[in-house]
């Protein structure tokens, strides 16, 4: 049953790689000055704020790579949408008129 449920959700979403969550962004580094007179936790805050640079870059890429993809993907499947529906394919709005 486990086993079954598995492959349903792999087969569900085909275009997220195995493990991927998607983009998440760094965690923000504590908002302390850094003492002068102690270097070790002086060392760890520089250290937690080029985590977060880090993080960030790689986070921002991540975006700008899913964007990519997802329109990519939705012009393909509009595409397929007016192939399939020609004069008929108009989306509906569920706003009150």
């Amino acid at each position: 049953m486990i086993r079954n449920v598995t492959l349903l959700t792999m087969m569900a979403v085909p275009t997220v790689a195995f493990g991927q969550v998607g983009c998440l962004p760094p965690e923000e580094p504590f908002a302390y000055e850094p003492p002068i007179d102690d270097p070790e936790l002086r060392d760890l805050i520089d250290e937690q704020y080029q985590d977060y640079i880090r993080g960030t870059e790689i986070y921002l890429n991540c975006l700008n790579a899913e964007s990519t993809r997802m329109r990519s993907e939705y012009q393909l499947i509009l595409n397929r949408y007016i192939r399939y529906f020609g004069d008929e394919a108009a989306l509906k709005s569920d706003a009150p008129g």
